[in-house]
């Protein structure tokens, strides 16, 4: 590990100019990161921006004026300094609420799922192994009811989508005596909350993965990557139809096989960027992607990422969509300088123009491992891993390019919680935290954060 030339300390960071190594008492956060005291002035965010040969607009799209967007980025970035200290949600961090007990036992890598106005959590991973039980929270009475028996195998690291009126979940890595470690599954169910029921689903015709993206829009699930038995990243996807019960093969995608990479649906299409082959500090990590229309059953790439002084390539960062823009926050890679490197950057990705573009400094350390959600406005950042677990988080809101720290939260450091955005207010659940806790690393504990303005 590097050594800070001014402090004598050691450090994972660097400036992304000359490349001399800071510790955090003297890095200086910059639009393009991290930089030391003298080039922390000669970054311009501007020039990292890419713009791509103009497409035709989503339907929400809005011109904006350059020059009054950063008026009004300094203007609210401003307010947000001079605002007074102080506790409750006094600075716009939103006030935090405990929840009961689940009855479920701690796990980590389960699938959460949102109905609107509760959170759905089903199978993970324990000390015992793969869980195969789950449970509903209704944020109008704070009450859980325990799931239905599902008619699958247990099972973690699997996708579940929300189709308006059930869960879907398919895949993940169980165990067995057929296959070591773990067993990479290609089945799944259909969970009704409203009649507790569940009900399989056909096997795909995609080979068994884990760490897949799943994503439910124009009225079927759409699977896609992952890891398949043995480990190696994949590059096929199917979808799957509830009406008709049947599964449909994707075309080939123009990416390479990937791992661990985020996907948001439109209305019409799905977005996937990121990602790496899996391979730890000698692997590759992606900064392309590609989009899905399965109107014409086809893929076509989306413009290239921002470049900067470093190379915009990750995995397991977070991704929202906003109904306009994908925006991509955080991220790890790893190489023999740090293991792993926590990205502090994020962009927006303008579907209409195929275009990038960066977002300001956060202020919060660079993590991966996080979740993040869409409340309608914001994108709402929290946990994670940066050199250790982390329990702080971060709301950002795209019109001002601005963000406002949370509050602080009741909840213990972990990375991997489920996260939704459901009755008007985030719900978090679960999480692990390996050497945390002693000897059990997991949690089954939770809290809801209400937003203020």
């Amino acid at each position: 590990m590097a050594t800070c030339t001014q402090h004598d300390v050691e450090t994972n960071l660097s400036c992304r100019t000359c490349g001399t190594p800071v510790c955090p008492d003297c890095a200086v956060r910059t639009a393009m990161g991290v930089s030391c005291a003298a080039h922390a002035g000669g970054e311009k965010k501007e020039a990292a921006v890419a713009l791509a040969p103009k497409a035709e607009r989503s339907s929400g799209g809005r011109q904006r004026l350059l020059i009054g967007g950063v008026v009004l980025a300094l203007l609210v970035g401003a307010v947000i300094l001079l605002r007074p200290g102080g506790g409750g949600d006094s600075t716009g961090g939103g006030v935090w609420t405990a929840l009961p007990d689940a009855g479920l036992v701690p796990r980590s890598d389960f699938s959460s799922v949102t109905t609107g106005r509760s959170l759905i959590v089903w199978g993970g991973n324990s000390p015992s192994g793969p869980l195969g039980d789950g449970a509903i929270f209704d944020t109008a009475t704070s009450e859980w009811k325990p799931l239905a028996a599902a008619p699958i195998a247990p099972r973690r690291g699997h996708s579940a989508v929300w189709t308006g009126t059930q869960m879907i979940v398919f895949g993940g890595l169980t165990r067995g005596d057929g296959c070591r470690p773990n067993c990479a599954l290609n089945d799944g169910a259909a969970y009704d909350p409203a009649t507790d029921k569940w009900t399989p689903i056909p096997t795909a015709p995609i080979p068994g993965r884990n760490g897949h993206s799943g994503v439910y829009f124009q009225n079927r699930m759409v699977v896609w990557g992952g890891a398949i038995e043995g480990g190696g990243p994949s590059a096929d996807g199917a979808s799957y139809d509830p009406a008709t019960n049947a599964w449909t093969m994707l075309p080939p995608a123009p990416l390479a096989p990937r791992v661990a990479f985020r996907t948001v649906a439109t209305t019409h299409r799905m977005l996937v960027w990121g990602g790496s082959n899996g391979g730890g500090q000698t692997g590759k990590y992606f900064d392309d992607g590609a989009i899905y229309s399965p109107a014409d059953n086809s893929w076509s790439p989306m413009a290239a990422f921002p470049q900067t002084n470093e190379s915009a390539g990750r995995d397991t960062f977070s991704s929202v969509w906003t109904g306009e823009k994908m925006l991509v926050w955080g991220g790890y890679i790893r190489n023999t300088t740090c293991n792993p490197c926590g990205r502090e950057d994020g962009a927006a990705y303008d579907l209409g123009s195929n275009s990038w573009t960066l977002m300001s400094p956060s202020p919060i350390a660079g993590r991966g491992a996080h979740r993040a959600v869409w409340t309608g406005r914001e994108m709402v950042v929290w946990g994670g891993f940066t050199t250790t677990e982390v329990n702080d988080g971060a709301r950002y809101n795209p019109e001002s390019d601005t963000w406002v720290p949370l509050s602080a939260s009741p909840l213990d450091v972990r990375q991997g919680p489920g996260m939704v955005w459901a009755g008007e207010r985030i719900v978090l659940w679960g999480g692990v935290a390996p050497g945390a806790r002693g000897g059990n690393p997991y949690f089954n504990d939770g809290a809801m954060l209400k937003l203020g303005s």
